[in-house]
């Protein structure tokens, strides 16, 4: 994460910020449901968005980052036209002032988007502790990874609130070393 790049687009965010990556069950109209549970940046949920799934989630909650999900440049210049500053996806032609994730850009797979086991925050908790052991904490995605689309509404809240509450103690335990020095 290049927090200098989020911030010159006016994208403010936490220490480890949490996210989900890929797809989510059943229509889009996920954004709601997840600033619910937690989760610092937001999305609509769908497979793929465009300039209304977008301004859907925007609407639905206008206070956190909404975060879309594009497969190529001009899908991603279209949002970009709609407003949308932070996208995932690989980037390729991806224009000035939007901000692309991807896989590689210090993501924290901290819950598994490709199994029903729920997690447990502590299990989570280290390993976003295992992953800042070489990568600044400033620097690092929270992520559910794709695949929880596959999976039961239920389990895929299950998941992502042991998502919130990991990350919550991994940043407790950092807030507490650091402040013990």
């Amino acid at each position: 994460m290049r927090r200098a790049d989020l911030e010159r687009l006016g994208i403010q965010l936490p220490v480890l910020p949490t996210i989900v990556l890929g797809a989510l069950p059943g229509p889009p109209g996920w954004a709601p449901r997840l600033e619910r549970i937690g989760l610092d940046v937001v999305a609509s949920g769908a497979a793929g968005d465009d300039a209304a799934t977008w301004a859907a989630a925007r609407a639905a909650v206008p206070h956190r980052p909404v975060k879309a999900v594009a497969a190529d440049g001009p899908a991603i210049a279209a949002l970009a036209a709609a407003g949308c500053r932070l996208v995932e996806g690989d980037g390729a032609g991806a224009p000035d002032g939007v901000y692309v994730i991807d896989p590689g850009d210090g993501v924290c797979a901290a819950v598994d988007g490709g199994t029903s086991e729920v997690e447990v925050a502590d299990e989570v908790a280290a390993r976003i502790l295992e992953h800042v052991a070489s990568a600044a904490p400033a620097a690092v995605w929270v992520a559910a990874t794709p695949g929880l689309a596959a999976l039961p509404d239920a389990a895929v809240e299950a998941k992502l609130t042991a998502l919130v509450d990991g990350t919550r103690r991994a940043r407790l335990l950092l807030a507490k070393n650091q402040f013990d020095m």
